[in-house]
């Protein structure tokens, strides 16, 4: 009976794999909730250098969650992604270079390292928890700063999901 214990772990295991999940994607990861408060203090954390102190604490946006796999992004159905965009106003627009500059001074010392940029927009990624964090610049004339936060994809209570 122990060696069919031992067959069936494995078996229910590749079965899962086989599905189109990978061992990656099996793993146990931290819960929506943790996820959602990870993103509120990366913001607040940015916010306030950027910002400063009492601006900083009124200013976020809406935490938001969806769905990581759709129809056009396959995976595990099932795992879910916290995100908060905040917009940062400023009466001079031209004094977004600096903001930018501390953005990433600000982003490099938590750890995060550059994922991408374009001329107004460029996002960072944490190695270790792979959190990511943004600064874009809109296209219109007010040059309105917009702070993005997401965690990494999650399953809800921490666990995969067993169908």
């Amino acid at each position: 009976m122990r060696h069919l214990r031992l067959i069936a772990v494995p078996l229910a295991a590749l079965s899962l794999v086989s599905c189109g999940l990978t061992e990656e994607q099996l793993q146990p990861t931290i819960t929506s909730a943790e996820a959602g408060r990870k993103v509120l203090s990366y913001d607040l954390d940015v916010r306030r250098t950027l910002l400063g102190g009492s601006q900083s604490e009124a200013s976020a946006g809406r935490l938001r969650s969806g769905a990581c796999e759709t129809n056009d992004i396959p995976g595990p159905k099932g795992r879910e992604q916290s995100y908060l965009h905040t917009q940062l106003v400023s009466d001079k627009p031209e004094g977004n270079k600096a903001v930018f500059d501390a953005f990433e001074q600000k982003v490099r010392a938590l750890g995060f390292t550059e994922k991408w940029r374009y001329p107004d927009a460029v996002v960072y990624e944490s190695p270790k928890d792979e959190f990511s964090i943004g600064l874009t610049e809109s296209a219109d004339s007010s040059k309105t700063l917009t702070l993005s936060v997401s965690s990494p994809c999650v399953w809800p209570d921490g666990t995969a999901i067993k169908e």
